[in-house]
């Protein structure tokens, strides 16, 4: 079995070699999307750029916060990592991701449940996700990655004044969940060749809000692998009351998180705080 890491990065590439340092190992692969904001030249400044087991994506996305860009670069990674030919684990992570369990514990974790699939997920309407538990995510066009988030939400609220509403496919229910997820060999191959052949999907979520926290469950969960769906994307995750984005782990969370069953936690920043993962590391050893 061989772990295949697909990281999506836009920023602090400083930290993206910590990930990948704490990661690398014989048993891995690491596939990188670097988002194509961040000029070339500032790329192979980093020790990761000269890994021989680092394969960065030459098709870079411009990823626009809630549009459909986030799946397209996470579908560059898929590809990427299946053709490889590595069969395993597809572990998709963010560049400000680390592991709380060592190598060799990850490892036979997942060795030990292998054909588990590892995905958050929840159903739409989600009692979490506002007033009408995220269905404006797919009820209505979204063109943020032409026009940007905040005149989308300007359309969104027109489109809700006139009640023009768009209907979801038959016989395929919605699920939302966390963007981040642990899945198998079979189940990437199913994705993959599942929007090969349902094109229509594609442009259907290419007009929804924040698409990836829906798309992979929906696709997933309506598939013949839906049996062997765990849900939980083994991620240590603190969302404080109230807020949209995760917590950033100081060194107080991290005795917590690697006491939890999750193998990795998000969200660290080196900008914030760079002492914490030297910390981080000499716990993990003890």
């Amino acid at each position: 079995m061989h772990l295949n890491y697909l990281i999506l990065a836009h920023n602090n590439l400083a930290q993206l070699d910590l990930l990948i340092d704490s990661l690398d190992n014989d048993k891995t692969s690491f596939f990188i999307h670097v988002d194509k904001k961040v000029p070339a030249a500032e790329i192979k400044k980093y020790r990761f750029y000269r890994n021989s087991r680092v394969k960065i994506t030459g098709n870079r996305i411009s990823i626009n916060w809630a549009g459909f860009s986030m799946i397209q670069a996470t579908l560059l990674l898929m590809k990427a990592a299946i053709a490889a030919k590595k069969k395993g684990y597809f572990i998709l992570l963010s560049g400000q991701d680390m592991p709380v369990k060592c190598n060799e514990y990850i490892y036979d974790h997942l060795h030990a449940n292998y054909g588990k699939e590892y995905i958050n997920f929840w159903t739409i309407p989600y009692s979490g996700w506002g007033r009408d538990g995220g269905a404006h995510r797919i009820n209505y066009y979204w063109l943020i990655d032409k026009i940007g988030y905040e005149e989308s939400h300007v359309l969104y609220i027109l489109q809700r004044k006139v009640n023009l509403k768009r209907a979801f496919f038959k016989d395929f229910a919605p699920y939302g969940g966390s963007q981040w997820w642990c899945l198998t060999h079979d189940c990437i191959k199913y994705i993959l060749k599942y929007i090969k052949f349902n094109p229509v999907i594609m442009d259907y979520f290419e007009l929804t809000a924040f698409a990836d926290e829906i798309f992979f469950q929906s696709i997933v969960l309506n598939s013949p692998l839906q049996d062997h769906i765990v849900n939980d994307n083994l991620r240590y995750i603190d969302f404080q009351d109230g807020e949209s984005h995760p917590k950033i782990l100081t060194a107080d969370d991290i005795p917590v998180a690697i006491r939890s069953d999750k193998l990795w936690a998000r969200k660290f920043d080196f900008q914030h705080n760079s002492i914490i993962f030297e910390e981080l590391a000499n716990q993990l050893k003890t």
